[in-house]
């Protein structure tokens, strides 16, 4: 009697639990529909798919909203039965999902007439393309939602076998290349990452990381033992991030997929994975205190830091020169995962924000770019500033962001990371940080070079004589500037007006 009230008591949790699924369940429901739509009609466009996207993310917008007026400050409601938590950190993180799948739909519908490459020309064609971009969404929004073990591993695993899949969209050699280094990276890493799991349950007898239990049994554990299990959990974490030194993948990977697809990987997975921090690493490093979880996070971060922009001063293709800066971001992001308090998390978030923004129409001006000159390649670019103004400034706005210099939200950005890390130094004294800090600073310097070679080829290089420009429909162009000035207003806005975004995330955590 005692098992079956017990269940029916579970039963009735799950069931309240799930009036607060309904996000999620927008992007399963909207699976569906594009593969019954796929499959029930056979002349297919990309603006019927990238149409349904876009319900989808105005129905998931709705309620995540209404999730958001329903919450408190700093109120956390536990789900299905402590598997999943809602709060406003995961209904902010999921809402900046949607706004990139949004985006990253758009530049699909602008495949056809804006690309060369033969595979990328299906792409508007393919539903399987939209599954997997929900499929990503889906498990990202679960990454930010859990401090579950097996949630987190089964949340990872949905981004990555999706990601797989997605890898592969150009349907060429280059792109299948690239789809099986990241297949083994991959499973190399969540094979890490699932063992390390084993072993905290192992150590603690629970998988989840809230459970008093699992702070005792932790703690209790030998250093060894724990440090192990410890550092293996990352490794899936760290990987979905790109940090050192699991990013190999990464610049083969944004090289050789389409550039929309490039555009997704390089902001949802590596937010949903410094979510998924934000959540992990506190608890982990809290339980096993004598673990050098700030040594370790801060020695990553430099390195990351410094590996991405020093790779990146020497690429000549524009996709694989922003896959090296994302993996140096990855290291500025980590500084505010190790600035263990809530001022951290709030620049985490601000700069999350920017970061997306900044990368989303980085790889927005790539491909109307590669739509009048055929290639990828930086010096390509030759005087297309001055043929295309509109493009140019607003690649200009966009690089001068991403190096994180005034007037743009890149340098507020990069301001709050530096803040609250010179806090942190001030009310802790370690070394270590002040050694970040100045590493951070001279990254910021090195990344001037690389970023401005784009708007100096653009603007101060002549094109040739014999490039041959092609020129899209009216409506292409039009479609094309609208997105531009869409994704690069906000890069300004937010310098200006940082308090707009500040205010919104004053309401996620109060920062003292």
């Amino acid at each position: 009697m005692e098992i079956t009230t017990t269940l029916a008591n579970d039963l009735r949790v799950i069931l309240r639990s799930a009036t607060w699924l309904w996000p999620e369940v927008v992007w399963v429901v909207a699976i569906v529909v594009v593969l019954l739509t796929d499959l029930i009609f056979r002349r297919k466009s990309g603006l019927v798919f990238t149409g349904l996207l876009a319900v989808a993310v105005v129905a998931n917008s709705f309620f995540l909203l209404q999730q958001w007026n329903l919450l408190t400050v700093d109120e956390t409601l536990p789900r299905f039965l402590n598997t999943l938590q809602v709060d406003r950190l995961a209904i902010y993180l999921r809402g900046l999902f949607g706004l990139a799948l949004f985006f990253v739909g758009l530049m699909g519908i602008r495949t056809r007439s804006g690309s060369k490459q033969a595979g990328f020309e299906r792409l508007d064609q393919i539903g399987e393309y939209y599954i997997m971009l929900l499929g990503v969404g889906l498990g990202a929004s679960l990454m930010v939602s859990t401090t579950h073990l097996l949630t987190i591993y089964l949340a990872i695993e949905l981004v990555s076998l999706s990601s797989y899949v997605l890898a592969n969209f150009n349907f060429d050699r280059k792109s299948a290349e690239a789809s099986l280094k990241y297949v083994l990276y991959g499973s190399a890493a969540s094979g890490l990452m699932l063992y390390g799991i084993s072993l905290l349950y192992g150590l603690t007898g629970t998988l989840l990381l809230t459970e008093p239990t699992f702070s005792q049994g932790l703690s209790e554990a030998p250093l060894l033992l724990s440090s192990l299990a410890i550092g293996l959990t990352l490794v899936g974490f760290l990987f979905k991030i790109s940090a050192v030194p699991f990013h190999i993948w990464a610049p083969d990977i944004y090289q050789g997929v389409p550039t929309p697809v490039a555009a997704f990987f390089s902001v949802v997975p590596k937010i949903a994975g410094i979510g998924l921090l934000l959540r992990v690493a506190p608890l982990l490093f809290s339980a096993a205190s004598e673990f050098p979880g700030e040594w370790l996070i801060g020695l990553i971060a430099m390195v990351t830091m410094i590996a991405g922009n020093v790779a990146a001063l020497h690429q000549t293709n524009a996709q694989r020169m922003l896959a090296y800066s994302s993996i140096a971001h990855s290291g500025f992001l980590l500084v505010g995962i190790l600035v263990a308090n809530q001022w951290g998390t709030y620049s985490v978030l601000f700069y999350a924000t920017t970061y997306l923004c900044m990368n989303l129409a980085a790889f927005w001006l790539i491909q109307l770019f590669e739509a009048h000159t055929g290639a990828k390649h930086i010096p390509d670019y030759r005087g297309l500033g001055l043929r295309f103004p509109v493009l140019g400034v607003a690649m200009l706005i966009v690089m001068v962001a991403l190096t994180g210099l005034p007037p743009t939200a890149g340098f507020t950005a990069k301001l709050l990371i530096f803040s609250s890390l010179w806090d942190y130094h001030q009310q802790t004294q370690e070394p270590q940080l002040l050694y970040i800090l100045v590493v951070g600073l001279f990254n910021t310097v090195i990344a001037l070079f690389y970023y401005l070679k784009i708007p100096y080829y653009l603007f101060f290089k002549s094109s040739p004589e014999s490039a041959v420009l092609t020129s899209p429909k009216h409506s292409s162009q039009f479609f094309g500037k609208f997105g531009t000035i869409l994704l690069t207003i906000p890069l300004l806005i937010l310098f200006f007006k940082a308090d707009w975004l500040m205010a919104i995330i004053s309401q996620i955590i109060s920062v003292p």
